[in-house]
């Protein structure tokens, strides 16, 4: 194998083993404040939910 060849493979292999890059919005703040909305949208579709109900 020449030189191309090894760095190409070396390269490869200190990429994978880096494992894929966490995105910036999965960061744990940002995955708190998603969870925080989430749970107060769910909350407030409820309580429309119940007002029509009556």
């Amino acid at each position: 194998m020449d030189l191309k060849t090894l760095n190409r493979i070396d390269k490869l292999r200190r990429l994978k083993s880096r494992g894929p890059q966490t995105p910036k919005w999965l960061k744990p703040y940002h995955l708190l404040i998603v969870a925080f909305l989430a749970v107060f949208t769910f909350g407030a579709c409820i309580k429309i939910l119940e007002l029509n109900q009556q």
